[in-house]
C-alpha cells in the first residue's frame, strides 16, 4: 500500500461521530473511557427496532454483492471503485464485549512444550548470554570502551567509568564458572521472570534443541512487560512510555527440513485438492483445529489456508500450508486490521498488537506456531447492538476511501494511473482501544473495506503486483468503519 497523506482533512464533519483519545489511566486504574466511547455505547444501546425472525444481513438491508464506479478523489491519476461481495455473520444481533490484554499462563507454557518439543531435548537459550563466550564478549566490549573513552553519554562525564570497571569484574568472576554451552537439558518448562532492557520485568521461557548453535528449533514465550509502579521506563529514543507493553507471545518454529522464510501462494481455503501436497486444505483446518483443542485454546477458530514455499518464485522449494485462526465470540469472528495500534506514533514502545494464531505444516506435521496478543473477552456491555443500516456505511464508504487512501503525488511520479478496487467488505467484531490504553478496550461491531491496487505505466502497460508476499503480512482493510455510528476507525490508533 503506498505511502498516505496524514491529516484532519475535516474528517469530523463527514462522520455521524469520532471515537478520540482523551487522559490515561495506570495499568491497575478502570479503564479511561472517552466521552465518545461512552456516546457510541449509549448510542448502541438504545432499542433497535422490532426485527424478530430476521437476520443481520435482511435487518441492515445488505446486499450480496455492491457496484460503485467512481468514487470521490482528488487527484487525476488515482481512482476508486467498489466491485466487492458482503460478508455479514449469519446472527440476528451483534453485542459489545469489555475485553482486555491475556498473559500466557504456566499451564499453556507446559503444555506448550509437551505438545511441540516432545521427548526432544531441549536447552534454556537464556544461557547463551552466560556462556565463556558471550561473557568475555561484553567484557572486550566495555573494556575497548573504557579504552577509547567511549562514554555512554557524551563527552563531558567521567561517572560511567566507575560503572563499566565495576561491572567488567563482575562479569570476570562469573567467568571462571561460566559454561561452553548451554548446560543440561530441560527438565521442565517454567516462566522466569527477568528484567528487560529498559529495566521492565517480564515472564519468560526460551528453548533450543541443542546445546551450541546451530540450532533447529525454538521455542519463545514471553508476556506484558510491567513497570514498577508511579514509574515510566524510557526507550532507546529516550520517549516516556507508559507502564504495560501488550506484547504477549508464543512462537515455534522447526527449521529442520523447512526454511522459516516462507511466501504466500495463493488462497486454497475452498480446494478440495491442491497438487502440491497430499494433505487436503480441509485436513489442513481440521489438524488446526485438534491442535487448539489439545493446547486446551478456546473460542479460537481455524478459518483460511494459505499454500506456501519457501522460494519466492514458487516454482520450486518446500511446499506447506499456513493456516490463519481467529476468535469467536458468540458465534462472531474478531478480526484483526493490522500489526499493532500505537499511542502517539509508531515509537516508543506504547503498543497493542492485535491478536493473531498461525499455524504452518505441511505432510510431515507441524512447522511452525504463533500466538499474539491473547485477549480476556470479559463483560458483555450491550446485548443487542443497535447498528446503522449498510446504506449510511456505504455513504461513509464513497466519501471516505478515497480521502484516506489518497497516495502522495510523488508516489504516482512514475505512473499514469492508480486504481483502488475494493473486492470484499466484511462485518465482524473488532478491537478498539480504551482511551491513551494499551491493555483495555472493547470489541465491536465494524465494517472492513479490503481491496487491492492496480498500478498503470505511460505506456498503458498495467503493473502486476508481486505474486506472493511473506507469510504473516497482515491483510489491511483501506477502510473500518464503525458499524454503530459511522465514524472512521484507525487501524494504527485503535480507536
Amino acid at each position: 500500500m503506498l505511502h498516505k497523506k496524514i491529516g484532519v482533512l475535516a474528517i469530523g464533519a463527514l462522520l455521524l461521530s469520532a471515537l478520540t483519545a482523551c487522559a490515561g489511566a495506570s495499568a491497575s486504574a478502570a479503564p479511561a473511557v472517552s466521552k465518545d466511547t461512552e456516546q457510541m455505547i449509549a448510542t448502541a444501546a438504545q432499542p433497535p427496532a422490532e426485527t424478530a425472525g430476521q437476520t443481520l444481513r435482511e435487518t441492515l438491508n445488505v446486499p450480496k454483492h455492491v457496484d460503485e464506479a467512481s468514487l470521490p478523489t482528488q487527484g487525476k491519476k488515482f481512482s476508486v471503485e467498489i466491485s466487492a461481495d458482503v460478508t455479514v455473520p449469519v446472527t440476528d444481533h451483534l453485542s459489545i464485549y469489555r475485553v482486555s490484554a491475556a498473559e500466557f499462563t504456566q499451564d499453556m507454557v507446559e503444555r506448550a512444550f509437551t505438545q511441540f518439543c516432545g521427548d526432544t531435548a531441549m536447552y534454556d537459550y537464556d544461557n547463551l548470554f552466560r556462556t565463556k563466550k558471550t561473557i568475555q564478549d561484553r567484557i572486550d566490549s566495555m573494556q575497548n570502551d573504557l579504552d577509547m573513552n567511549d562514554s555512554p553519554d557524551g563527552p563531558g562525564d567521567d561517572a560511567w567509568r566507575a560503572d563499566y570497571e565495576a561491572e567488567i569484574a563482575k562479569l570476570k568472576a562469573e567467568l571462571f564458572t561460566a559454561r561452553d554451552d548451554l548446560g543440561d537439558p530441560i527438565v521442565s518448562a517454567r516462566l522466569v521472570n527477568q528484567e528487560t532492557s529498559d529495566n521492565g520485568k517480564q515472564d519468560v521461557f526460551h528453548a533450543v534443541n541443542a546445546p551450541n548453535a546451530p540450532w533447529n528449533r525454538e521455542l519463545h514465550v514471553r508476556n506484558n512487560v510491567r513497570y514498577a509502579a508511579g514509574e515510566q521506563a524510557s526507550s532507546a529514543s529516550g520517549e516516556s512510555t507508559i507502564p504495560l507493553r501488550s506484547e504477549a507471545s508464543i512462537y515455534y518454529y522447526d527449521t529442520s527440513r523447512v526454511s522459516a522464510e516462507q511466501y504466500k501462494l495463493r488462497d486454497v481455503t475452498t480446494q478440495p485438492q491442491i497438487l502440491e501436497l497430499d494433505m487436503t486444505p480441509k485436513q489442513a483446518l481440521d489438524r488446526v483445529s485438534a491442535l487448539l483443542e489439545t493446547l486446551n485454546i478456546e473460542n479460537m477458530r481455524p478459518f483460511r489456508v494459505y499454500l506456501t514455499s519457501d522460494s519466492e518464485t514458487g516454482d520450486t522449494g518446500h511446499y506447506a500450508y499456513y493456516v490463519e485462526a481467529r476468535r469467536t465470540v458468540g458465534g462472531v469472528e474478531v478480526q484483526s486490521p493490522f500489526n499493532r495500534s500505537y499511542i502517539g506514533s509508531f515509537d516508543g514502545g506504547k503498543e497493542w498488537a492485535y491478536e493473531t494464531l498461525e499455524v504452518q505444516l505441511d505432510d510431515e506435521g507441524l512447522i511452525g506456531f504463533s500466538w499474539v496478543s491473547p485477549l480476556t473477552v470479559g463483560e458483555v456491555e450491550v446485548e443487542r447492538a443497535n447498528l446503522l443500516p449498510f446504506s449510511s456505511i456505504l455513504t461513509v464508504a464513497k466519501n471516505m476511501l478515497g480521502v484516506v487512501n489518497e497516495p502522495l503525488e510523488a508516489d504516482l511520479e512514475t505512473y499514469s494511473a492508480c486504481t483502488l478496487t475494493i473486492d470484499h467488505i466484511t462485518l465482524s467484531l473488532q478491537r478498539i482501544s480504551d482511551a491513551n490504553s494499551i491493555e483495555s478496550g472493547l470489541l465491536i461491531p465494524v465494517w472492513n473495506f479490503y481491496g487491492q491496487e492496480h498500478y498503470q505505466l505511460s505506456g498503458g502497460t498495467e503493473v502486476q503486483r508481486a505474486s506472493n508476499e511473506p507469510v504473516g503480512l497482515r491483510e489491511e482493510p483501506y477502510l473500518s468503519v464503525n458499524a454503530i455510528d459511522g465514524s472512521v476507525i484507525s487501524k494504527t490508533q485503535g480507536f
